[in-house]
């Protein structure tokens, strides 16, 4: 497991105790994160993983991201997957301090969408939908979805096909679970995702086993 980027040097500019108790919470973090590619301890690390994003402080919860956000192509399928799950959980846990970490977030989803395993795909697409759900109260209208929107877009434009795919079900998760969508926004976004799935279906230039996202069989009801 690489280590995370916030090291014990950045960690000692904060007060004596504070910057011991994240360094402990880091070796743990990275720890359990090793017992994930064991069978035999993967369960175990998955519920010391929820244990520690229970009660993290500010700078604990820059610490555990940092953590994940390493976390690389090297990695088991099972790390990757359960990395990306564990950001939904962080959200749920501390929505009140996502504000600024949420485009990083949003990013690193956007990249492990390359992934060719399908699993990782699925993960990202549920996590992306729980950060979606938690973080649309209490920000200006619209701001919200657009963390999501703008990257997303981005990514459509890409020539990788599984980058693709992974951003248009991001986009439609993130539409159906946003609290308080844009209504400019959702509209453009939807048009972006029609465009997407519709005219390669009907040209017949994606794979049988993807099917149209449900979301855009009912959309133009909320639109």
């Amino acid at each position: 497991m690489a280590q995370a980027r916030v090291g014990a040097k950045g960690m000692g500019r904060l007060s004596g105790g504070k910057g011991v108790v994240l360094i402990e919470l880091k070796n743990r973090i990275l720890a359990a994160l090793n017992k994930l590619s064991d069978r035999d301890t993967q369960q175990l690390a998955v519920e010391d993983l929820e244990r520690l994003a229970q009660g993290l402080t500010p700078e604990g919860l820059a610490l555990f991201l940092a953590c994940l956000y390493d976390t690389d192509a090297q990695q088991k399928s099972v790390v990757r997957r359960e990395c990306i799950k564990l950001l939904g959980t962080l959200a749920t846990l501390h929505r009140d301090l996502l504000a600024s970490h949420l485009p990083k977030m949003v990013a690193n989803i956007v990249r492990r969408l390359k992934d060719p395993d399908s699993n990782i795909r699925d993960a990202c697409v549920d996590t992306i939908g729980i950060l979606a759900s938690q973080t649309g109260r209490g920000i200006e209208a619209g701001a919200s979805l657009n963390v999501f929107v703008k990257p997303l877009f981005e990514a459509l434009g890409e020539q990788h096909r599984n980058l693709q795919v992974g951003a248009s079900l991001c986009m439609a998760r993130v539409i159906d679970c946003t609290t308080d969508p844009d209504p400019p926004t959702l509209q453009l976004s939807v048009l972006a995702l029609q465009s997407f799935w519709v005219a390669p279906i009907l040209w017949g230039g994606l794979p049988c086993s993807l099917q149209l996202p449900a979301f855009l069989r009912y959309t133009w009801l909320r639109l």
